[in-house]
């Protein structure tokens, strides 16, 4: 067996937790509140907002300190190179327009947003007709449309893009042709590009839905008092972590590929780059050395990437079980809500990604199993997905295998991946040991076989007493093949010497 690491790494077994670091910026403050001072209505940036006007102050202080002082965050040369296939003109007052024209080497804004359509199919539908761009109006749009047209939330994210000196601005409702003869299926595989090359992505994560808007009423009060203000005891994890927008699908990718993020939550509004998270009190926020530094990558996944073998995997395996416990307003979406983060972060760890599976990672990833909601398979319609996939079926998932424990797994010859992308080459054998099933129901275990997937070495036990972690696998109704029913751990000694080579699908 060749060992799934090259080489040992340290370990680090890390998580989200509520160990932030946390600081007064008392030179941002008292820059702001000396500018504040000096221009005490804000004309400039204030056009019947709901929002308080120092807030767009801040914020645009913000970003100007981060475009000149944090290197990790600042433009790269690829992003000329780039730009969204429409975006929406927002630099006219009288109306908006969604153009065409490549203005690369210029800026645009992203919303990461929940739709939040009625429950009801038929009023569901007729609002995403008036509200998205489709076959119908796309030409019009061309023209100009109307920024009363627009639910609240749009409406919204249109004020902070004008607030802080930006004309154009990304939606996806928009900007993507939507419904039958539309061009979600190629505009989809641009998200990862689309967000991670926009200049900030406007998180509406206080919004339940596209009519509910974000933006806060309240008082003009923030300047008042921020040199000498204690503290902020503001939450990141469960204001933003925690709140409606990042237990969406969709939104995973959004948020981990963006180069920056403003979080409008119900509570505070979070500025978040490379360096850090600033609350709209002015206090810092610096996180652990776990998963949320990955997060906060304004160059995803280059810190991984930098990470070390076990890390990553951890890291990958945290965020497959994240992913596979978010919402989806439609099931067969969940092999296509996460493939532009998955897709790039394939190219840049340099190895072959199939339906959630990282060909380097093979043996630890393989080892899924599923949560006691054992559904039937996602009907996916005219694409498959295929059953050693932790993509073929609904709700969560979690592995059997930590990620601290060196795998060894077979050679690619015995177990990998098949040219035609659907297929695993395996061995077939037969066993006795400890299984978790994919489905609920009776399974004979005269007709399952497993596939070994790796060994977890223990120097104090001979060679038979020896754990594999293995898939449990059947023969394809009508044959040509074999589907997986589950996945196991048993002693050596409980799995055949014999085998025969065959095909998993």
């Amino acid at each position: 067996m060749a060992s799934s690491s090259a080489q040992q790494y340290g370990w680090i077994h890390d998580g989200f937790v509520n160990s932030w670091t946390r600081h007064n910026d008392g030179k941002l403050a008292a820059k702001i509140q000396k500018k504040w001072l000096r221009h005490r209505f804000l004309n400039a940036i204030s056009f019947n907002s709901r929002a308080k006007p120092s807030i767009f102050l801040l914020l645009r202080e913000w970003l100007q300190i981060c475009d000149k002082d944090h290197t990790g965050c600042h433009r790269r040369p690829e992003m000329d190179d780039f730009w969204p296939r429409r975006v929406i003109y927002v630099g006219d007052r009288r109306q908006l327009t969604l153009v065409e024209e490549q203005h690369r080497g210029d800026d645009y804004l992203v919303l990461s947003h929940c739709w939040g359509l009625p429950e009801d199919e038929t009023k569901a539908e007729e609002e995403k007709n008036r509200v998205c761009t489709t076959p119908k109006n796309y030409k019009d749009r061309l023209h100009g449309f109307g920024y009363d047209e627009l639910p609240k939330t749009f409406q919204d994210a249109i004020q902070v893009t004008r607030a802080l000196g930006k004309n154009y601005l990304w939606i996806d409702a928009l900007c993507i042709i939507q419904g039958p003869g539309g061009d979600w299926n190629s505009e989809a595989g641009t998200m990862a590009s689309i967000f991670a090359y926009a200049y900030c992505t406007i998180a509406a994560s206080s919004a339940p839905g596209w009519a509910d808007g974000f933006l806060s009423a309240q008082p003009d009060s923030l300047v008042q008092g921020t040199l000498s203000a204690p503290t902020c005891a503001c939450d990141f994890d469960k204001d933003v972590e925690g709140g409606n927008l990042m237990k969406r699908a969709w939104v995973l990718q959004e948020r981990v590929l963006s180069r920056r993020i403003i979080h409008f939550t119900s509570t505070h509004i979070y500025s978040e780059c490379g360096n850090g998270v600033l609350c709209e009190k002015l206090t810092n926020l610096t996180p652990p050395l776990g998963k949320q530094r990955f997060f906060l990558d304004p160059n995803f996944p280059s810190r991984l990437n930098e990470a070390g073998y076990l890390r990553t995997v951890d890291f990958v395996q945290f965020l497959f079980r994240k992913y596979s416990t978010s919402g989806l307003t439609f099931a067969a979406d969940r092999d296509v809500a996460i493939y532009s983060l998955v897709k790039r972060m394939g190219e840049v760890l340099e190895t072959e990604v199939r339906y959630g599976i990282f060909h380097c990672f093979l043996g630890s990833l393989l080892l899924w199993k599923r949560d006691e909601n054992k559904t039937s398979p996602i009907s996916y319609g005219d694409r498959s997905v295929p059953s050693w996939s932790w993509m073929a079926y609904p709700g969560g998932i979690d592995f059997i295998l930590a990620a601290n424990q060196d795998l060894e797994v077979p050679r690619d010859v015995d177990l990998g991946f098949i040219e035609d992308g659907k297929a695993l080459n395996v061995k077939v054998r037969k066993f006795l040991g400890s299984m978790w099933f994919d489905v609920v129901g009776y399974i004979r275990l005269e007709d399952c076989n497993c596939v070994v997937v790796g060994m977890v070495r223990d120097k104090k036990k001979e060679g038979a007493l020896q754990t594999y972690h293995v898939l449990i696998i059947r023969e394809k109704v009508g044959g040509g093949g074999y589907k997986r029913v589950g996945v196991g751990k048993m002693e050596a000694r409980y799995i055949s010497r014999d085998y025969v080579a065959g095909t998993l699908w």
